[in-house]
């Protein structure tokens, strides 16, 4: 079994002992998906949706629409991850994907037109390899996950899943944990592929990048890359078909080292990012040493905040003093509050960053992504 799969389960036992939990970020590798083959395979469990409800405790906002969002659960000593969707103006709460003991779902997409999503998700191991594919399942739950692709190796992974607003495209972070590094490398090489949906051929668009989000008008992509010998990243922006990338560069009084999770504003004139306090620079632990955990999983770990820099570029600004790990965002289809996951919880807040407002604690404290739909 990989032992990047298995590392996620010995993570996740420290943070329930320690309450803390790491944020994996996506690791680097070079093989290609060349060919893309429809799967027919299927998980061999049946798919059951079930509803409960919660209090509305945030009625005061009016938000509306729902929250697609992985959630993290105990039943006895057994612990299990879901797809759920929260519905904002009611409260109800459907479980459309339990899944499996010893499975793993790490990113989740929803298509535009809300009918279906993709998934990074490793199946129970069972006689293979464990692997970290993509897998397309119905919004309503009435199908189980089904393979997207068939990778080229048993070594590829798929990290990181982003469909474009327009529905045309999806995209997605490529990495092969197999790879041996270079001397003196501190990252793996991560690439980002786009794939024209559903059936068309993936295609790289940057390498050395990772944290694919795509502008509301599917006309460009930003993303983070890194140099694989040197420490700390950067923010890039490019043509939705990866031409045209620059970096965004960051000035002010204090600029952070790292920055994550970029996403567009609705606009399309700024960028909102993760990244800790500059005088918080990560030093491995013991048990990162042990583990051989490398920097670039370390990232999301920092207790960080969320920022904001024109798409242009120029000065930075914090919006938030939260310090929350795991941070991943999504506007709200009105473009007039932000969902923002943690390992705390998920919260709104408006774009400035104020009325930051608790929705629902991440009680497993597992890592994960939200997608706010209509």
């Amino acid at each position: 079994m990989k032992t990047h799969f298995w590392f996620l389960f010995l993570v996740f036992a420290l943070a329930v002992s320690s309450c803390s939990v790491e944020m994996e970020q996506p690791i680097i590798g070079t093989s290609s998906p060349t060919t893309t083959i429809p799967s027919v395979e299927s998980s061999p469990q049946k798919n059951v949706v079930t509803t409960t409800q919660i209090p509305v405790g945030w009625a005061d906002l009016h938000l509306t629409g729902r929250l697609v969002y992985i959630n993290g659960s105990y039943s006895g000593d057994t612990f299990s991850l879901q797809i759920q969707v929260l519905n904002l103006v009611t409260g109800e709460v459907i479980t459309i994907f339990d899944a499996p003991e010893y499975s793993w779902i790490y990113y989740i997409t929803v298509s535009p037109d809300t009918k279906q999503l993709i998934m990074s998700y490793s199946p129970p191991p069972g006689d293979n390899p464990v692997d970290q594919d993509l897998y397309i399942m119905p919004l309503d739950g009435s199908k189980s996950p089904q393979l997207l692709f068939t990778p080229p190796t048993a070594e590829d992974d798929y990290v990181e899943v982003e469909w474009s607003p327009d529905g045309k495209y999806i995209y997605f972070t490529h990495v092969n944990y197999h790879i041996p590094p270079e001397p003196g490398q501190i990252y793996p090489l991560y690439e980002i592929y786009r794939m024209t949906f559903p059936d068309g051929k993936p295609e790289k668009i940057a390498e050395k990048a990772y944290w694919p989000r795509l502008s509301h008008d599917s006309t460009h992509i930003t993303y983070v890359s890194v140099d694989l010998f040197a420490r700390g990243n950067k923010l890039f922006v490019a043509a939705a078909n990866g031409s045209n990338a620059h970096e965004v560069v960051l000035t002010g009084p204090q600029v952070p080292d790292i920055q994550d999770a970029p996403i567009f504003s609705p606009d399309g004139g700024s960028i909102l990012f993760s990244a800790p306090l500059p005088a918080q620079s990560y030093q491995p632990n013991w048990f990162d040493k042990l583990t051989g955990v490398i920097v670039a999983k370390a990232h999301s770990n920092i207790p960080s905040d969320w920022w904001s820099v024109p798409v242009t570029g120029g000065k930075i600004i914090q919006l938030t003093d939260i310090q929350a790990s795991g941070l991943f965002g999504s506007f709200a289809p009105d473009g007039q509050h932000i969902a923002s996951y943690s390992l705390n919880g998920i919260f709104v807040m408006k774009p400035d960053g104020s009325e930051l407002t608790m929705l629902m604690p991440n009680a497993a404290a597992i890592p994960g992504t939200v997608s706010w739909i209509p």
